[in-house]
């Protein structure tokens, strides 16, 4: 069986997802907790025992949260938030671009006085 089927053979028996499935399906944190709320069950997480339990959501459940008008409206605006995010990012990107291709600036520096050449030293540093 080509690697290709079993990933679909395992995702059409996946009852539960976690918040990084969510993610990949475009939901974002603020949805999860607006709209899914608590998990359905909690892990031990596969990957470091230590941290905190692997949160998973029936895929019934965010299945029909993902046919609801309220999904529909919380993910446009998040589209849209997120599209703001990256241009304002581009923007920003470019500026840096447009200053660093700009003529150099030379900066010179007034030689230090001989006063600021003096090392304070203890009186037990004192050269003898």
């Amino acid at each position: 069986m080509p690697t290709d089927e079993r990933d679909q053979d395992r995702r059409a028996q996946r009852t539960h997802l976690s918040a990084a499935g969510l993610r990949a399906r475009g939901w974002t944190a603020g949805m999860i907790r607006r709209l899914l709320g608590e998990p359905d069950l909690r892990r031990a997480n596969p990957y470091l025992r230590t941290a905190p339990p692997t949160r998973l959501y029936s895929v019934a459940r965010v299945e029909a949260a993902e046919r609801s008008e309220e999904f529909r409206a919380v993910a446009a605006v998040a589209v849209r938030r997120s599209g703001a995010v990256r241009e304002a990012a581009l923007r920003r990107r470019r500026a840096v671009d447009r200053l660093r291709s700009g003529p150099e600036i030379q900066v010179r520096f007034p030689p230090p006085a001989p006063d600021d050449r003096k090392v304070a030293r203890r009186p037990s540093q004192e050269p003898p």
